[in-house]
């Protein structure tokens, strides 16, 4: 057998808010055929039910499941469980949403909502390789919202060695929508129903599994190649479809000197795309937070829109709590690949603007000569429309406008949210 995931490390937490918990698989050095990662274990409560078992990693929920699944005779070893037999949980992770080393842990979420600690499950994953090759190559701009991506996206578009389609008006994810594809298609819960369809087939979205456990087949080969080789040769044919899409951009570009293609990508592709991309560059592209959350909250304002999150929020300070998670991931995300990736600032990029593309230019490797970067400025300020509509002020207006925007009590909560995110990336906290 030849592993692609093998686990580390399972360590059990055991915290006052439950009576009892366990992680029964994966087990520790436990060596996986496949890149779907099974999860079963089980949660009792001690003061309140526990409800469903919840899945993170980099302080993002992957995946929630209920406790439905019956196990009476454990039930019975512990009166906290009330008669309740079904204490227990399965669902299925695949590891292609997860970094090469991963970390996931495993919380249960009681009656009232509050979570418990179950167990943290260290493992690390082989690569995917497809053995697809292309010239144009990836240039992939990992951001937030309100981060100058828009005004950055035009100056790439200028220069002669970068593919870009039609910035501000579209803000293209070729790559990004096929990366999501792959992902969801990727995902056991996903690639399982083919051969074993579950639930309503009158619905559209049968197939995506409703993250239901995903069976287990008698058919243990067919089973293996369909979470191993199966997802290589979709990867291949993701890969495929994105070099069919830029094809027909390069075509109407009238860009013979092009090398790569740039889009944003948000944290969920970027990682995946890296991966199946060894020559592509990666640019990070960061803003003082807490002027993010002042540019979003203007902006949804000036729109009439409770956009980034907002309307799921029952405040601004919970929404901005909410946030943290998404600084986090990028933190973890940076950490990650910033030996290969680059880092810009907002800041920076306004307020410096010749020495901050001039590196961006060279770490990916195109002209960065005084010309060349003329022409790129020189194309911001003949923007589009719609990027003019998209600022809420100008760019040197925007630097540091937390101070006047928020009050005491939102910077008070972004200190708090964003206190690691702020230190990473050389922000004052």
């Amino acid at each position: 057998m030849n592993a692609v995931v093998r686990v580390q490390e399972v360590a059990a937490e055991q915290p006052d808010t439950l009576a009892g918990s366990g992680l029964d698989a994966p087990a520790p050095g436990e060596q996986l055929a496949t890149y779907a990662l099974e999860l079963r274990g089980w949660a009792i409560g001690e003061a309140e039910p526990a409800v469903e078992a919840e899945v993170m990693h980099d302080g993002q929920a992957l995946r929630r499941v209920p406790l439905d699944v019956s196990r009476p005779r454990l039930a019975a070893t512990h009166p906290k469980a009330n008669g309740r037999t079904e204490i227990g949980f399965a669902t299925a992770q695949s590891a292609l949403a997860l970094p090469p080393g991963f970390e996931l842990e495993i919380r249960a979420v009681l009656e009232s909502g509050g979570r418990a600690p179950m167990a943290l499950l260290r493992g690390t994953r082989e690569p995917v390789r497809t053995g697809f090759e292309t010239d144009l190559q990836p240039l992939m701009l990992t951001t937030l919202g309100r981060t100058g991506s828009m005004a950055l996206m035009r100056m790439l578009e200028a220069h002669p060695e970068v593919l870009v389609y039609r910035p501000h008006r579209y803000e293209q994810q070729v790559a990004g929508y096929w990366l999501d594809v792959l992902m969801t298609l990727s995902d056991p819960s996903s690639y399982m129903r083919q051969i074993a369809p579950a639930g309503n087939l009158e619905n559209p979205l049968w197939w995506l599994g409703a993250d239901r456990p995903p069976p287990r087949l008698r058919d243990s080969d067919l089973q293996r190649w369909l979470g191993s080789e199966a997802l290589e040769q979709l990867a291949r044919i993701s890969q495929e479809r994105i070099a069919a899409v830029y094809d027909q951009i390069a075509k109407g570009a009238d860009k013979p000197r092009a090398r790569l293609f740039a889009e944003k990508h948000s944290l969920r592709t970027a990682a995946l795309g890296a991966e199946l991309y060894p020559a592509s560059r990666e640019v990070f592209l960061v803003r003082d937070f807490r002027d993010m959350v002042a540019s979003i909250m203007d902006f949804n304002r000036r729109r009439g829109v409770e956009g980034f999150g907002r309307a799921d929020a029952a405040g601004d300070t919970e929404w901005i709590e909410g946030l943290a998670g998404w600084s986090t991931t990028l933190v973890r995300a940076w950490e990650r690949r910033r030996d290969r990736a680059h880092l810009v600032r907002y800041e920076d990029l306004v307020q410096s603007p010749v020495e901050t593309l001039a590196a961006l230019l060279d770490h990916i490797e195109v002209d960065s000569s005084p010309a060349q970067l003329d022409e790129m400025q020189a194309a911001l300020a003949t923007e589009m429309p719609e990027l003019a509509r998209h600022r809420t002020r100008s760019a040197s207006e925007s630097v540091g406008r937390w101070r006047a925007d928020l009050p005491d009590d939102l910077q008070e909560a972004c200190t708090t949210a964003f206190r690691e995110a702020l230190a990473t990336f050389g922000y004052e906290p």
